[in-house]
Parts: structure tokens; C-alpha cells; sequence
């Protein structure tokens, strides 16, 4: 995508005021989200292998255990900061990454799910104050850069059992969102010569594309879960709406994830996860952008603290370490967050989940030199199941 405020911001990022959720990816397709609820994030899982029943974007035979028709809802606020050389700022934001739902079809023994799920975010300003020759003399000027939108994926899916204890899910999607840039200069009025004027634009495209998965959980063992999922995406392509120029296709590699749940004790469960996704071949980015790295990980504990007939208070720790597909600079980001959380389970028949509230604070750091990114980030996800 022919982009003018890139190479602006590019050249004047040092030395200005900015803000910005991430500024990872801000010469690609942003920075990655993980459409996660709070249970995942608190356990530093990467979304593949937890064990129960779970509305899940990346696990799309999670859903085969649940008994009655289930919503959630995820929110994220997010506060962070950043260091770029000698320019240092604040940013914060709230998204919400996923909205599930799951319908059980007991003849079936199968389970449909519809989401959307955040993918990839752009959140970014910046601005700066220099001098330009009009009519030979020099000419106080004040750019300010912004974008904001994002990919989505919708996705409709089936989550199915079996046999004891083995379950298979796949989903279809469809890449969703916009990205809108805008680019305004502002001149000196007591300087400006006759005829000139302040100099506005902005950008506006939407995204499109397809994304199919399949996977698979399988429990060996009453004390051991087990899960891996493959996804594959066409191009993602972002299409100028009326009035912009600049129609870009951008390749996305398979993505390989899987994980396993262990129970230690009747109250104690450990989790880990890997992902892997090769994006340094990918077609259509700027050269230098994709990271070579292609290996995240994860994991963590879920211990009930409270246990009850009907409900349970889980607590839960993790850590993630993650690696971005976009770089800033020339060095692969890295992403490394460590996670505590906390789960009411107001209503739970057999370790199923029948109303719930997760809640999970992460304390995470990315970097990809000259960038240096710290945030704290909080994840609020809200469930129900009705017969």
C-alpha cells in the first residue's frame, strides 16, 4: 500500500510527540490480537489446550462439551508506554477481541459456534513541528499522522464429538474491518504567502479475505487434555473505498498451534502451549518488515482456591512469550507478558460452566529496536449458558 504519512512518520518518530496502542506493524498489518478471554490469558495460554468446555477462536473443537447454548464477551483495556530513542509517550485503549457464541445440537452430538475476533490492530498518532521554504522564505508548519481500524475475522463453526473423550472442530471465516489514515497540515498564518493553503487527506480501505481450521482435542487420559488446531488464510487485501487509490494484497502463512492441560491434584491444573507461524516469506510487505522469528509459547496454573457444590473460585497465573509478525525497526520484536487472573464461576454442574466472570492483569514488555513498548493490560470476559 502507497502510503504518505509512513515515510513522514518514519523520518520524524525520533523527535515528536506520538501516541499509539503499538507501533509494531505500523508499516504492515498492525499488531496482532489475541481473541482470548480472560481464563486463557490469566493461565498464559495461547488460546490451544486448556481443558473443559470453552467458546474459543483458536480452538475450534473446544465447544464440543457444552451441554446449553452459551454467549461470551471479552473486553481488554489496555495502558502502555513507549520509548522510541530520545522520544519517550503514553498511550491507552479498550477493544473487545471476542464475542462468541455456542449452540448445541444434542441429536447431532455437535456443537455450532459463531465469533468475531479481533486480528490485527492499528491504533497510532503522531505529530511534527518543522519549517518549509514557500515563496522563498521560511514557514512554520505543524503535521499531524493518524491511524485507527483493524482486521477481523467472523467466523462460523462446528465443534464434534466422537467418542469418549475425542472431539473435532473446524470454522470458516471471513476477514473483516477498515483502516483509515489521515494527514493534516497546518501553516503559520502570519507567514503563509498569498494562496496558500493548509493541506488535508485522508485514506480510507476495508479488508477482505478468507480463513479456514481444523482441529482436534483429545483426552488419553482422565488427568490429561490434549489439543492442536491448523489454520489457513488466503491473502488478506485491502480494498481503497471511493476517492483512495492503493488496492494491496498481503499473503498470511498456515498457522500451526497446539497444547496440553495436565491435572496435578483434584485442584491444581498446569497448562502449555506452542504456536507456529513463518511470516519471513510472506508476499506483499515492504522489505524488512516480517520477523524471521516464528515460535511463541506459553503457559500456566488454574488452581482453585474456593470449591463448591455449584460454584469455584479459580486462580490463575501464566506467562507468554510471543513473537510479532511485524517489526519496527531492523531487529525481530519479541513480546514477553507475565499474567495473574481470578475466575467466579457463579454456576458450575459437573466442571461445566454455567455463569462466569474472568478477570486477568498482564504486565508485558515488546521490543524491536530503537522500540521499546510497556503495558499493563486487563481482560474482562463475561459468559452464560441457558437452557
Amino acid at each position: 500500500m502507497k502510503r504518505i504519512i509512513l515515510g513522514a512518520l518514519l523520518a520524524s518518530a525520533v523527535s515528536t510527540p506520538a501516541s499509539a496502542q503499538s507501533f509494531l506493524g505500523f508499516r504492515a498489518l498492525g499488531y496482532p490480537v489475541l481473541p482470548s478471554g480472560g481464563r486463557t490469558v490469566g493461565t498464559g495460554n495461547l488460546g490451544i489446550g486448556l481443558a473443559g468446555a470453552e467458546l474459543s477462536a483458536s480452538d475450534p473443537a473446544a465447544a464440543a462439551g457444552l451441554p446449553l447454548p452459551t454467549i461470551s464477551l471479552t473486553m481488554q483495556p489496555t495502558w502502555g508506554s513507549f520509548e522510541i530513542g530520545e522520544e519517550s509517550g503514553t498511550s491507552n485503549t479498550t477493544r473487545f477481541p471476542l464475542i462468541a457464541i455456542g449452540f448445541p445440537f444434542p441429536r447431532a452430538n455437535g456443537v455450532a459456534t459463531v465469533s468475531l475476533a479481533g486480528y490485527m490492530e492499528q491504533r497510532w498518532a503522531g505529530e511534527r513541528v518543522g519549517t518549509v521554504e514557500l515563496g522563498g522564505q521560511p514557514v512554520l508548519v505543524a503535521d499531524t499522522f493518524e491511524t485507527n481500524g483493524g482486521a477481523s475475522v467472523a467466523r462460523l463453526g462446528w465443534a464434534q464429538r466422537i467418542g469418549p473423550g475425542v472431539s473435532v472442530g473446524v470454522s470458516a471465516g471471513a476477514y473483516v474491518g477498515r483502516l483509515e489514515q489521515f494527514y493534516d497540515r497546518t501553516l503559520d498564518t502570519l507567514g503563509v504567502p498569498a494562496g496558500v493553503e493548509p493541506f488535508y487527506e485522508e485514506r480510507r480501505w476495508r479488508y477482505g479475505g478468507y480463513n479456514l481450521a481444523a482441529g482436534f482435542s483429545l483426552d488419553p487420559h482422565e488427568l490429561l487434555h490434549l489439543a492442536g488446531t491448523v489454520e489457513w488464510s488466503s491473502s488478506i487485501t485491502e480494498h481503497p473505498r471511493p476517492g483512495t487509490e492503493g488496492k494491496t494484497s498481503y499473503s498470511v502463512p498456515l498457522r500451526l498451534s497446539a497444547g496440553a492441560t495436565t491435572q496435578l491434584t483434584s485442584r491444581l491444573l498446569m497448562n502449555g502451549s506452542v504456536a507456529y507461524q513463518d511470516w519471513s516469506g510472506a508476499a506483499g510487505f515492504e522489505e524488512g518488515t516480517v520477523s524471521s522469528l516464528a515460535f511463541s509459547y506459553g503457559g500456566g496454573v488454574e488452581w482453585t482456591a474456593v470449591q463448591r457444590e455449584t460454584r469455584s473460585l479459580p486462580l490463575r497465573a501464566g506467562y507468554r512469550r510471543v513473537t510479532p509478525p511485524f517489526r519496527y525497526g531492523d531487529r525481530d520484536p519479541v513480546e514477553s507478558i507475565w499474567s495473574l487472573g481470578v475466575g467466579v464461576n457463579f454456576v458450575e454442574v459437573q466442571g461445566i460452566r454455567r455463569g462466569w466472570m474472568d478477570l486477568a492483569i498482564e504486565r508485558g514488555s515488546r521490543t524491536s529496536h530503537p522500540l521499546t513498548e510497556r503495558f499493563w493490560r486487563a481482560t474482562v470476559s463475561l459468559g452464560i449458558s441457558r437452557s
